[in-house]
């Protein structure tokens, strides 16, 4: 298979401006800028590969199933929109400027064909799997979209949360549970996890659903396994397992946080990428981060950064968008920001209000807190 990213691109975007649904998608997410740069990584090393002869048959089969697979196409066909976004495309340009720049040093000892082949194999490239919302054409009727003022000319305002007030109106409370999971030595401990029960009865045990860019229904059908039930019997919360109804381990739920509830300290949402081992190691991480003071001020900034080491060089860069100033106030459930510049901000806060320093869940994206 003889791969040319630029026609590939030019005829996936004819495919997707027939489907303007798609456009609803948020491209400035951390889930799509993760997919966005390890499409521009493959594209990148499959030219190369083209350019040496092209993929081996078997190689070439197993590549078209993994772009059909998880909607390459579909992702490519979004890459020109960053247009419109100068400081995230300058973000995945710096970022695959680390990769390439060290593969032009050492081109006639990389394998660029092996390498694409690798990279699709990621489980960061299993887009699928792991962002299907990503992937979902979806467009929400106004008024389930997200409340918000946007600022006249505002460049870098950040996008609201797409969690809107009926989904708050439906949730009955938070609570933590537990689960088994594999510590270092192999020794099994147990993670505490917040969970999320709503009025109907059901519990969303993976609270990134509250994100999901088709919404709640949307996810309940994508991601079955995330949702079970919960009932009050005989005074204890239970919810439903494969073994039954089992009591939770933390009886204590919040319906609301406490009022006048305040945070206090730097809180940082982390996610990453890489690429394959070729003649050393390559990674990058795309950051987001609160700092909340008890006065109710609110510092929100964000950026990216990366690394490629090549035996015992490495290159690093960064590059980190201006912060964002403004004020929070917190009510029930809901984060509420406003910030300097006119854009708002609100989002479902979840955090256990008696440990001040645990972390926090933005529409379900945790934010650990950190020291600096």
């Amino acid at each position: 298979m003889r791969v040319n990213p630029v026609a590939v691109t030019l005829v996936a975007s004819m495919v997707a401006m027939q489907s303007a649904s798609a456009r609803d998608i948020d491209i400035t997410s951390q889930p799509f800028m993760r997919a966005a740069l390890t499409v521009m990584t493959f594209d990148y090393f499959a030219a190369k590969c083209e350019q040496r002869g092209g993929f081996k048959p078997d190689d070439a089969g197993k590549i078209a199933v993994w772009e059909k697979t998880n909607g390459v196409a579909q992702i490519r066909a979004r890459l020109s929109d960053f247009e419109r976004h100068p400081t995230e495309k300058r973000q995945l340009e710096q970022a695959l400027a680390i990769i390439t720049n060290k593969v032009e040093e050492q081109s006639n000892s990389i394998d660029t064909c092996q390498a694409a082949l690798s990279l699709s194999g990621l489980p960061e490239a299993q887009f699928a799997k792991i962002s299907p919302e990503i992937l979902a054409p979806v467009s929400n009727p106004p008024q389930n979209r997200q409340e918000t003022v946007k600022p006249p000319a505002s460049r870098n305002a950040i996008a609201p949360s797409g969690v809107n007030s009926q989904t708050v109106a439906q949730i009955h409370s938070f609570g933590f549970n537990t689960r088994p999971k594999i510590g270092i030595g192999g020794f099994v401990a147990l993670d505490i996890y917040p969970i999320v029960l709503f009025r109907n009865g059901e519990v969303l045990t993976d609270v990134e659903g509250l994100s999901f860019n088709g919404g709640l229904t949307a996810h309940k059908r994508a991601n079955p396994k995330d949702w079970t039930r919960w009932r009050n019997q005989g005074g204890k919360l239970q919810i439903a397992t494969k073994d039954g109804w089992e009591n939770l381990p933390f009886q204590t739920t919040y319906g609301k946080l406490p009022d006048n509830f305040k945070l206090d300290g730097l809180f940082r949402s982390l996610s990453g990428t890489g690429t394959v081992a070729i003649g050393g190691s390559q990674s990058v991480a795309v950051w987001q981060d609160y700092r909340f003071s008890p006065d109710g001020r609110v510092v929100r900034g964000r950026g990216a950064g990366g690394q490629s080491e090549f035996g015992d060089s490495s290159v690093v860069t960064s590059n980190i968008v201006p912060n964002q100033r403004g004020r929070y106030r917190i009510q029930g459930l809901t984060l509420n920001i406003t910030y300097d510049d006119g854009s708002q901000e609100r989002r479902i806060l979840i955090t256990d209000p008696k440990d001040p320093k645990s972390a926090i869940w933005l529409d379900g994206i945790s934010y650990v807190r950190r020291k600096q």
